[in-house]
């Protein structure tokens, strides 16, 4: 748990007994349960109306506002949402920056739930419920507990936009270090974003926009249909795109995103060479100004084909950078993004495909190159900005756990860059080196444990990937 000075140590422990059932030092009364010197929670004794503590050490409402209470009040806390590897990451940035973090998920399971940088970790609606009202309502109750209004770290775009819908409310008590709502929507839409590549003269695969007429036999095959509402079209039919052969596959496609309200863009088919995907990830202030800019490349993923990043590495790139930075200021967006970039292997030019309006799963590379974008956020948010120094190239970011899935199926696709022996054993031993891993940290080593538990146990599931 993260150190809070000896004037709030017994806050701390009564948290840790309402989480935990466990007893409380003899000269410690609980809040909640002055009778006694033990949470009787898990007998259901608590005063009436008060759910102080959720099972298996997860903190209702009533929990967090405890630890909420307790925090120290001269240092604004983060509230880190989606407790999974990429909030993981922000908290361990955070943490070691002494800032208070509190976990906020809507399950369990996630591997950051047991850091050592979380001072809490509390269960609240998911973003899905009532399109976020519910989560604003918790959120609007839990706000008063803090002496200073906290920031929001969303770290999945259900989050994200749950949080910018409800910005009027959830402002009154926190610090939202990104755009508002419509600029987030404009951003994460393909037909925003692809004209605005189109208006400043930043490649992207050639795309054709339904708005426009009929493409069916102007677009090369196969092609690709992409949604403007990314959520809306996975929601609907449990796939990101669309991938099409003929024109009547694609009318088809069509009609079948029309039937749900849903509009799409076609757009043409990348091939695109081995270690050819690259990103630009930075922290814009509201007024424009790029804190931090980092580029890299995602070298490997799992599952194979469309799965998520087990290694990358940082490499610096002038070019898309400068196109990246362009595009956000374009579309007025702000805050922490990654934008991804293909490399054509017929031409060798990079294209620019997707914005995502959030940290990311491997948001832990740009921290560990020098470009701490989680802290960069905070302190713009608290009135401290400061500006990132340049990023150092040859860092290297694994998952483990995936990684030697792919290792073992024999799937690499870059195996000149896989990952070596004394990189290994740096990275189990604890010793400096360029290899950092998503989740095993010597001196965080609880959510390695979790996850090899998981591993052995057969157990456990976690419904986001990132």
């Amino acid at each position: 748990m993260h150190p809070l000075r000896a004037e709030h140590t017994n806050s701390l422990l009564l948290k840790l007994a309402h989480a935990q059932r466990a007893p409380l030092p003899a000269d410690i009364v609980c809040k909640l349960c002055p009778s006694s010197t033990q949470c009787p929670g898990r007998a259901g004794r608590h005063p009436a109306g008060v759910a102080a503590c959720s099972d298996a050490g997860v903190l209702a409402l009533a929990g967090q506002q405890v630890v909420a209470e307790g925090l120290p009040p001269d240092t604004p806390a983060a509230v880190v949402m989606n407790t999974h590897i990429t909030g993981l990451a922000v908290a361990r940035s955070l943490g070691r920056a002494a800032i208070p973090v509190l976990g906020l998920d809507k399950e369990r399971g996630g591997a950051g739930q047991h850091s050592r940088h979380l001072t809490g970790l509390g269960l609240v609606p998911g973003p899905e419920v009532d399109d976020g009202a519910a989560l604003a309502e918790h959120l609007h109750q839990l706000g008063p507990s803090f002496a200073e209004r906290p920031v929001l770290f969303p770290t999945n775009d259900d989050w994200v936009l749950a949080l910018a819908r409800h910005r009027d409310v959830l402002e009154q008590h926190y610090r939202l270090p990104f755009a508002p709502y419509d600029v987030v929507r404009r951003a994460l839409g393909k037909t925003a974003l692809y004209r605005a590549c189109e208006a400043l003269g930043v490649a992207a695969p050639r795309s054709w926009y339904l708005e426009d007429g009929d493409p069916a036999d102007q677009v090369p095959y196969p092609c690709v249909l992409k949604p403007d509402d990314s959520r809306g079209f996975y929601d609907a039919f449990g796939v990101k795109v669309f991938v099409v052969q003929t024109p009547t596959e694609l009318l088809a496609g069509v009609a079948r995103a029309a039937e749900r309200g849903l509009s799409v863009v076609a757009q043409e088919w990348v091939d695109t060479r081995p270690g050819g995907f690259w990103s630009v990830a930075s922290y814009l202030s509201a007024d424009g100004t790029a804190r931090g800019v980092f580029t890299g490349r995602k070298l490997e993923q799992w599952p194979v084909g469309f799965g998520t990043a087990c290694l990358a590495d940082a490499r610096w790139d002038p070019g898309i950078a400068r196109a990246g930075v362009e595009v956000l200021r374009e579309l007025g967006y702000w805050g922490i993004s990654e934008i991804e970039f293909v490399q054509d292997a017929a031409t060798g030019r990079h294209l620019l495909l997707d914005v995502n309006t959030r940290p990311w799963k491997w948001v832990g590379l740009p921290v560990a190159a020098g470009v701490d974008l989680p802290l960069l956020a905070w302190s713009d948010a608290v009135g401290r900005p400061f500006d990132a120094p340049r990023q150092s190239d040859g860092t290297r970011w694994v998952f483990l756990r995936d990684y030697v899935r792919l290792v073992k199926a024999r799937a690499a696709t870059v195996p000149e860059e896989q990952v070596t022996k004394s990189e290994w054993t740096d990275l189990l031993a604890g010793r400096p080196g360029l290899l950092v891993d998503g989740v095993h940290d010597r001196d965080d080593p609880e959510p390695s444990y979790d996850l090899l538990w998981e591993q052995l146990s057969g157990g456990g599931s976690y419904s986001c990937a990132c």
